[in-house]
């Protein structure tokens, strides 16, 4: 389901994340593995008690891949817009947990201006005519002797901006101005229409990455001198290889099994990639950089 998500994801097919694509049932199994973890120590699906050594030393593997605010681009399946008010994306409570803190997002220092897009303007059951982000709010109309509207007057905002899917329903959304909890009819204006990958290229978002030394991992080719001790791996061969590589030795090639089990192996050429280092250090190249 990974990789065939990830094809179509390539190619501006953003479905996969609607409720029958293929990324979230990916994720279905995996929040029941986060649910169910370790079940000595949860009650009712939440954790209550810290987890014996040997457990967490898996459990921080299982962290890694988790972030907060996951699910806000996938379909509404009750039709509730997923956010109506940002307020909380602020909060501590929001990253720390009583068991392990979530990285907080990373913001470029500059942000672009929002795009002045008035072209789309969808409302509630309506079906969202392409992927994007949409603002909730109210149209008000200018009138002919009060009765015959002659144009939009302005757009008043109603809550927060979501993340739809095309060919989704348009939600509803919370009322965060009533004392009362409940969800009311709006109207949808696009703000910025989301055509990233529609054409076949991947663009350069690491600046949006959640640590802070993220990237490309580094690696090094066979017989050049490796940079790092610790644990490599590739896949030339035909299967995944791994190699613990001192670091000032040479970067050594691969095997690849004939079909007959008695021929030996060939030794070919490799492309390694850095798993782990021995010194603990980090296993990505520095962002805007190509060498270590």
């Amino acid at each position: 389901m990974y990789d065939q998500g990830l094809e179509e994801l390539k190619v501006g097919h953003r479905h996969v994340w609607r409720t029958q694509g293929d990324l979230n049932q990916l994720h279905r199994p995996v929040n029941l593995v986060r649910s169910f973890f370790f079940s000595p120590c949860h009650e009712r699906w939440d954790q209550i008690w810290a987890y014996p050594p040997k457990v967490e030393e898996i459990n921080k593997l299982r962290l890694k891949e988790e972030y907060a605010g996951a699910r806000f681009v996938w379909e509404s399946s009750n039709m509730d817009a997923q956010i109506s008010n940002a307020g909380f994306l602020f909060s501590n409570a929001f990253y720390e947990k009583e068991f392990y803190s979530l990285p907080r997002p990373i913001f470029p220092n500059t942000l672009p201006p929002v795009p002045d897009e008035r072209k789309k303007i969808i409302k509630t059951g309506d079906m969202v005519p392409c992927d994007g982000i949409w603002e909730p709010g109210y149209l008000s109309f200018d009138y002919k002797w009060k009765v015959i509207p002659v144009g939009v007057r302005e757009f008043t905002n109603k809550g927060c901006f979501n993340y739809l899917l095309s060919g989704s329903k348009a939600p509803l959304i919370d009322d965060i101005d009533s004392a009362e909890i409940k969800s009311i009819k709006v109207e949808w204006r696009l703000i910025w229409e989301d055509t990233r990958y529609c054409d076949g290229i991947i663009p350069d978002e690491s600046e949006y990455f959640l640590e802070e030394d993220p990237g490309k991992r580094i690696t090094c080719k066979s017989g050049e001198a490796c940079p790092h001790s610790g644990r490599w791996a590739t896949l030339a061969g035909g299967q995944q290889q791994f190699a613990q590589v001192a670091a000032g030795s040479v970067m050594p090639q691969a095997a690849q099994y004939q079909r007959e089990l008695w021929s030996p192996a060939i030794l070919i050429p490799a492309t390694w990639t850095l798993l782990s280092r021995d010194d603990g250090g980090s296993v990505f190249k520095p962002i805007n950089s190509d060498d270590e």
